[in-house]
């Protein structure tokens, strides 16, 4: 059993599983309360067809991005593998704050209810390798856009109208390559989720992260794009990520590979841009 899975198995998390894809929800984890979760306005028809759609990825994705802060923060204070490639050791027990506080007991930080997600592409920022972006980080009320391509991201957590036992689960579930799914030996783009790309988006909010040491989600050196590559050993941004699906897949992946983990189809097959307002 890998370390991190074994740590992960002992704590109140309890997510005594291997395989996401025909699995329930886990066990021991806390529903995000409605107070924490964005707004989603007028662009996410309840009665759109078929299902699921939109409006249920987006209300997965973000169960599923506290989800993720709950899994790093069980395994942070401790990890002595992938922290490392993300984050200098000085920076441990301020990233732990960062995600401490977004995950507010498992509910989301109450500002989290701030932000307004929808569709409507304001800036013409989505392009053709956008997923998402956001902006007004420093009002009461910043806003995420997502763009198109990112609704091919798939989710941890249960879906509404998708069973995990549907023979097209795999299109809608996340998953590792020895259960039927997309993520292999190496860090890579399969690894994002709708729930990862909306993770990313609230670490620009300034109003609820405020790092000392500046952004933890854009590359440094201005980088046109922050695929698994460009962020790998230099970025600090993809911890999360990488300790769920290490989890979750009970490996240690290899480092990403130039021109095949960066390759997303749903950004052109290259790394996805980043878009800061």
């Amino acid at each position: 059993m890998h370390p991190l899975r074994a740590l992960l198995l002992t704590s109140s998390l309890a997510l005594a599983h291997a395989s996401v894809l025909p699995i329930t929800p886990k066990q021991g984890l806390k529903v995000i309360s409605k107070r924490a979760e964005p707004d989603t306005g007028e662009d996410f028809p309840e009665d759109e067809t078929p299902l699921p759609n939109r409006l249920n990825k987006v209300e997965t994705a973000f169960r599923d991005a506290i989800e993720l802060t709950s899994v790093v923060l069980s395994v942070i204070e401790t990890d002595k593998t992938i922290y490392q490639h993300y984050f200098s050791p000085d920076d441990r027990e301020e990233i732990t704050r960062i995600f401490r506080d977004l995950n507010n007991n498992g509910e989301g930080h109450e500002m989290l209810g701030n932000f307004l997600v929808q569709t409507t592409d304001l800036d013409n920022a989505c392009g053709d390798r956008g997923l998402a972006y956001s902006g007004d980080y420093n009002t009461d009320r910043p806003f995420i856009v997502i763009c198109p391509r990112a609704f091919n991201k798939k989710a941890i957590n249960d879906l509404e109208g998708k069973d995990r036992g549907d023979e097209d689960a795999g299109d809608f579930y996340a998953g590792c390559a020895e259960d039927g799914g997309d993520i292999g030996d190496h860090v890579s783009f399969h690894f994002n989720t709708l729930g990862m790309t909306l993770l990313h988006e609230y670490l620009h909010y300034d109003l609820i992260i405020g790092a000392s040491f500046g952004s933890i989600v854009d590359d440094p050196d201005g980088q046109p794009g922050y695929g698994p590559v460009v962020i790998y050993d230099r970025l600090p941004k993809e911890l999360a990520r990488e300790v769920y699906w290490s989890l979750i897949c009970q490996k240690e992946f290899q480092a990403p590979r130039e021109g095949v983990d960066d390759a997303d189809p749903d950004c052109g097959d290259l790394p996805l841009e980043a878009f800061k307002r």
